[in-house]
């Protein structure tokens, strides 16, 4: 059953939780968070016993889904540098990805 809240609340939050809230009181917000969060799953029939088997401290979840969200934001109205693109593009992968399609078509022809 505890699949059934982890899915749950992993989709609650990314419907509810924002970058917004991380201003102000974080901990406040995370708690208020958890509290509407526990109310939706009750009103689906996932009782809060059942969350509470899957997350050991829901306001602590929370609080790390509002840092994840304004982190997202931040990189998003963020203009990346060429070397930060660079970073994140593995130039081996890519390489290694065309070599594969190249030998799969061959593959294709042959049969």
């Amino acid at each position: 059953m505890t699949e059934r809240a982890l899915a749950f609340v992993e989709q609650w939050v990314s419907d509810h939780v924002e970058a917004k809230d991380a201003d102000g009181d974080i901990d406040a917000r995370a708690k208020t968070l958890a509290d509407q969060c526990l109310a939706a799953a009750a009103k689906a029939g996932i009782p809060a016993s059942e969350i509470g088997e899957a997350f050991d401290d829901l306001p602590d979840f929370m609080i790390a889904a509002i840092e994840e969200a304004e982190e997202r934001d931040e990189h998003a109205h963020r203009p990346e540098s060429n070397e930060e693109a660079a970073e994140l593009i593995d130039a081996q992968a890519l390489e290694d990805a065309e070599e594969d399609a190249e030998e799969d078509e061959e593959d294709e022809e042959k049969r």
